[in-house]
């Protein structure tokens, strides 16, 4: 388990309930989780968690230039998932008809999701609109291959945690609380230029 933690931490994974229970629960226990904060900071990082507490994940210690470089991958990743994720949460309140954006622990059925989607034409639009991002375009133009597509590429950035194959059900992971904090971050200091030490702020608050 300690082994097993360590090394999908370093490699950028958000461990929660939904993605990986009993790591998750390994990690609640205050000696586990200082046993492996003690192991990440031999190598700059420290054990962080969300801001809801609902995700564990590996942030740096101190911003070196190699730390600098990472963080900023990450961060162009994160603004390559922006767009398509709120979009996503967008379209999933108005699809299932809530008030209430999604939340880590929500379950998803692609069978309903689909039944949705196909009896209304504003929701198939709007699913047809995520083939602007390139990571969400594929050969096949029905909606159930567009669905298929949208939820795979979700489960692929891990907001998304297949829970049953057979009937496709999906639960949303503890990654949406980091988006949740990161949205409420950029909203924030929208108007930090990159070029002044935007990695530094960044980290303050996310990483």
């Amino acid at each position: 388990m300690f082994d097993d933690l360590l090394k999908r931490l370093l490699q950028g994974a958000f461990i929660c309930e939904i993605s990986d229970e009993a790591g998750f629960r390994y990690l609640q226990a205050s000696d586990n989780a200082q046993e492996v904060d003690a192991f990440l900071s031999r190598l700059n990082y420290r054990l962080s968690k969300t801001q809801n507490e609902l995700a564990y994940f590996a942030a740096y210690q101190q911003i070196d230039s190699p730390a600098r470089s990472d963080i900023r991958k990450t961060f162009q990743q994160f603004r390559l998932e922006l767009h398509p994720v709120v979009e996503w949460l967008e379209m999933m309140m108005a699809g299932l008809n809530q008030e209430t954006a999604l939340a880590p622990g929500d379950v998803l059925s692609f069978s309903s999701l689909l039944q949705a989607i196909e009896q209304n034409q504003a929701l198939a639009d709007r699913l047809q609109s995520f083939a602007r991002f390139k990571d969400f375009t594929g050969s096949d133009d029905s909606v159930k291959s567009r669905l298929e597509k949208l939820l795979s590429t979700l489960s692929k950035w891990r907001y998304l945690h297949l829970a049953n194959r057979d009937t496709l059900i999906y639960q949303v992971t503890g990654k949406l609380d980091y988006f949740y904090q990161a949205l409420q971050f950029i909203q924030e200091h929208e108007q930090i230029p990159i070029e002044q030490k935007e990695d530094d702020v960044i980290q303050e608050s996310l990483f």
